[in-house]
């Protein structure tokens, strides 16, 4: 009975809640008093605040993070790689690449100013999917958010109010817009956000493995006062950021905590914005953050700053009066000279009235938001019956018709309506389901689930790459050639995907070929294999390798709804030694400040080949787990030798020379090289202090930015032009 008592009373508190919040009983719900509510008419002005500022952004984004300032290096190469999600998207040549991205800042720029808006947004969106799709090596989850929001604000009515369509058309400008047009954008940061925070509810993230030694940066410098780095980077890095992600949408619709919720969750991005290179990602989060207030916010800013300027003059005013300028309206004209005349007719102008008319005036344009469905409702009417009583001699299959063809526009409307909340709870369960649908896309899952970029894991996983080898082999000549990984690719992001590994084996035997129709001679054979090693560890983990480097990837078969074939395995095994990686790291350190450790571990019946750099001095090779085989490099007059080395046992290593290690035993092997760095240790003395805030440094390259951006526009439509003339 005490439980049947307790389902009540909490049925009665969250009935009491829905009906708060949505004017109907929860068992009095239905699709049309849903449909009612997402059109229910809340002020455009907040709206219009949110586009403003998002356009502005995405003008800075677009030459700083979309690569419009460096255009020539990203799209200029025929040669370079690219990855995109569908084969059938492909770059175009630089002076096309160079119309999409004027097409797409124009866009911008529309969103920003309202101008053309329903030309413009879709315009910008296009233009910037085109982008984000056709190169995967980009991605990352703020530049998948702005394509959303682009597209969710395109869908909108962001243009009603304060825009250059409503000033050049009075007949646009709406104080009001339906809720739907606030919800979705609401949603899609509330999504951010918890998203955010389910995905840091992993072992990785709250045993504190995650990111490691983030306090060090300045910005962690109060917590210092009270807290370790190490306490730092566990307490408030992982575990207060895990429940700040998973928590702070709520908070921040709640109107009892949103003031605080809104400081912190401020706080968070400023903080972001010092601590990573995320471009706009934390400024188009400050700028939304205001949605979650009330609809009516910017007019009530606008009232309260007019409010105090008038205050502010009344107070100057005052002031002049105490300087012996004695204001008598009531006197007589005659005894008033003409200075003090003009000074009464100010301070008659300025009174509490005046203030109480302000508020009156500035409030109007809000109060007036009302049902426009009732209101129109109630013309219709009101004209339908003036019809019928001034024309009482129309037949009936008139007035029938008449019926009909009010019928059916409200039809056609509610249709309308009813069609744009089945596209709404479409993209609901959209951004639900799809952070976690990498059951379905397995070619896209390596060590963590899913193509980064659209799963908001958003710093869930940092990495440590290590080596790099593309090893290409002519089968027929028997020759081994080893190729620069940096060579046609813009940066390392392909190196951790199988997706990306398997196109850049493709890539490069295109520019393979290329070359050889170019040179009109065969430098190789048609029978070629690539292979490639490569080495990173994840989260403070060992450094292992993390695809299969005999398999070639010519001839390998990738599928996106199949697990890659070549992908290496996790070694979880060793998650066991992580207490003591930490331990050996702190004494390592401790020897000087430039002395360092790097783990490794191996397959059973695989080998390492790896050079030591010249400016590694005091190399030295420990066996933590398992059975190795050493092999140094064989120089000139000296006989090769093999050192078998088990578990505790060392070596020295040469520095400047190549050696191999393999595992012979039957499980992975774990070893570590320990060795101090002569090159940090030059330049330490010789490090320049980066300042603390350089906003000024910051703004000016973004300008420099933007200027190079509009040149390159302009030289490569030129060229285009100038192109087509000739022809």
């Amino acid at each position: 009975m005490k439980a049947k008592e307790k389902l009540t009373v909490l049925y009665k508190g969250l009935n009491n809640k829905w009906l708060e919040q949505f004017g109907f009983n929860l068992k009095d719900t239905t699709f049309d008093k849903i449909i009612d509510y997402m059109y229910t008419p809340k002020d455009s002005s907040s709206l219009a605040v949110t586009r403003i500022l998002f356009g502005l952004a995405m003008l800075f984004d677009i030459p700083d993070e979309r690569g419009g300032a460096s255009m020539a290096k990203r799209w200029g190469d025929v040669k370079t790689c690219h990855f995109p999600l569908l084969p059938i998207l492909q770059p175009m040549t630089l002076p096309y690449m160079a119309l999409v991205y004027a097409a797409m800042w124009i866009g911008a720029l529309g969103i920003m100013l309202g101008y053309k808006f329903r030309l413009t947004a879709p315009t910008f969106t296009i233009c910037y999917w085109y982008l984000f799709l056709i190169d995967k090596s980009f991605w990352n989850n703020h530049s998948y958010l702005f394509g959303l929001v682009a597209i969710l604000l395109s869908c909108t009515q962001a243009d009603c109010y304060w825009s250059l369509d409503v000033y050049l058309d009075p007949s646009k400008k709406k104080h009001s817009v339906p809720y739907w047009n606030y919800f979705v954008l609401k949603y899609q940061f509330f999504i951010l956000y918890f998203m955010a925070g389910m995905k840091k509810g992993t072992a990785e993230w709250l045993t504190g493995y995650s990111v490691q030694n983030l306090s060090e940066h300045w910005v962690f410098e109060p917590f210092k006062y009270f807290l370790t780095v190490p306490q730092t980077d566990y307490l408030v890095v992982h575990w207060f950021v895990f429940m700040f992600d998973l928590t702070v949408a709520i908070w921040m619709m709640w109107a009892y905590t949103r003031n605080v919720a809104m400081v912190f969750c401020a706080l968070f991005h400023l903080m972001n914005s010092r601590l990573f290179m995320i471009g706009m990602f934390p400024w188009v989060c400050l700028a939304t953050m205001p949605l979650f207030y009330p609809f009516n916010w910017p007019k009530r800013v606008a009232a309260f700053t007019k409010i105090v300027y008038i205050k502010i003059q009344d107070y100057t005013l005052a002031k002049m009066s105490d300087l012996k300028v004695i204001c008598k309206c009531e006197v007589n004209d005659s005894e008033l000279d003409t200075n003090t005349e003009e000074i009464c007719k100010e301070c008659g102008e300025v009174n509490d009235d005046i203030i109480e008319e302000t508020l009156e005036e500035l409030n109007a344009e809000s109060n007036e938001i009302c049902d426009d469905k009732n209101l129109n409702t109630s013309n219709e009417n009101r004209k339908l019956d003036d019809v019928f009583e001034e024309d009482d001699g129309k037949s009936k299959d008139e007035k029938d018709n008449f019926n009909v063809d009010i019928k059916v526009c409200t039809e056609d409307s509610y249709c309308k309506k009813k069609m744009t909340i089945y596209l709404i709870a479409i993209y609901v369960f959209l951004q639900g389901f799809l952070p976690y649908s990498h059951f379905i896309t397995k070619g896209y899952n390596n060590w963590t689930n899913g193509l980064y970029g659209y799963s908001w894991d958003m710093m869930v996983h940092s990495w440590d790459s290590n080596t790099v080898v593309v090893k290409l082999v002519d089968n027929n000549n028997k020759e081994e050639m080893y190729l620069d990984p940096q060579l046609y690719t813009l940066n390392d992001r392909w190196t951790r995907h199988g997706d990306m590994i398997y196109q850049y084996a493709q890539c490069i035997k295109k520019n393979l070929d290329m070359l050889e129709e170019k040179n009109c001679q065969e430098t190789l054979s048609k029978n070629i294999s690539i292979y490639v090693d490569v080495w990173c560890g994840m989260n403070g983990r060992f450094v292992q390798r993390m695809f299969d480097p005999k398999v070639d990837l010519l001839k390998a078969t990738w599928s996106p709804f199949e697990r890659v074939p070549y992908l290496m395995p996790l070694l979880d095994e060793a998650v066991h030694w992580r207490k003591d990686l930490d331990d050996i790291r702190n004494e390592v350190h401790s020897w000087s400040n430039n002395s360092d450790v790097v783990f490794f571990a191996d397959f059973p019946g695989y080998h390492q080949e790896k050079f030591i750099p010249i400016d590694f001095k005091n190399v030295t090779l420990t066996v933590l787990e398992g059975t190795i085989v050493f092999e140094p490099e064989v120089a000139k007059n000296q006989i090769g030798h093999s050192y078998k080395l088990i578990t505790g046992n060392k070596i020295k290593v040469n520095n400047g020379a190549f050696h191999k290690v393999l595992n012979i035993g039957n499980k992975p092997a774990f070893y570590m090289y320990t060795f101090y760095n002569a090159t940090e240790s030059n330049l330490g003395d010789k490090k320049s202090v980066k300042p603390k805030l350089p906003i000024f440094r910051e703004l000016l390259r973004r300008f420099h930015g933007m200027i190079l951006f509009a040149n390159l526009i302009f030289t490569n439509i030129f060229q285009l032009f100038k192109f087509s003339q000739c022809n």
